[in-house]
């Protein structure tokens, strides 16, 4: 059976996944899971200004949701979230290994397009890291059909 571009992607993402998660590193999918950072910046601001008597950075430091978003401070957070309006959708992944943040694009070639250098650049001034992740995915895959039993 022959690969598409989309389920070589598929392919590579999953692998970048299994990587990240056997180095116990923190990541979320960019692709799939950057609303939640959004909603996660949303609510802190909320509760910040329902209860303003504790600092904003209180909030970020002790969010539920740190995980997910991977901050300790508010600016830190806020400069995150403007980044990832305007680069979210040049990346795959956020990850946090050793304390660093950094953003991951996975894909089969190492070359990347002028609007991902210009991400990568960006991201360097918010202090990230950035990495291509990339793997040798086939262009046909073999499978079997085998048929168990039968119907009437």
């Amino acid at each position: 059976m022959e690969l598409g571009h989309e389920d070589k992607a598929a392919i590579i993402e999953i692998v970048a996944a299994r990587y990240f998660s056997s180095q116990k590193w923190n990541w979320i999918s960019l692709k799939s899971d950057v609303d939640k950072i959004y909603a996660a910046f949303e609510e802190l601001d909320k509760q910040y200004d329902e209860y303003p008597y504790m600092s904003r950075d209180w909030y970020v430091e002790n969010s539920a949701k740190k995980s997910i978003h991977m901050c300790e401070k508010w600016d830190e957070l806020k400069e995150l979230v403007e980044f990832l309006h305007a680069h979210a959708h040049l990346f795959d992944f956020l990850v946090k290994s050793n304390d660093k943040r950094s953003f991951c694009i996975v894909s089969e070639s190492k070359e990347l397009t002028d609007q991902q250098k210009n991400a990568i650049h960006h991201a360097r001034k918010l202090r990230c890291n950035t990495f291509v992740f990339t793997a040798s995915i086939p262009d046909n895959i073999g499978f079997e059909l085998s048929q168990i039993g039968g119907g009437m």
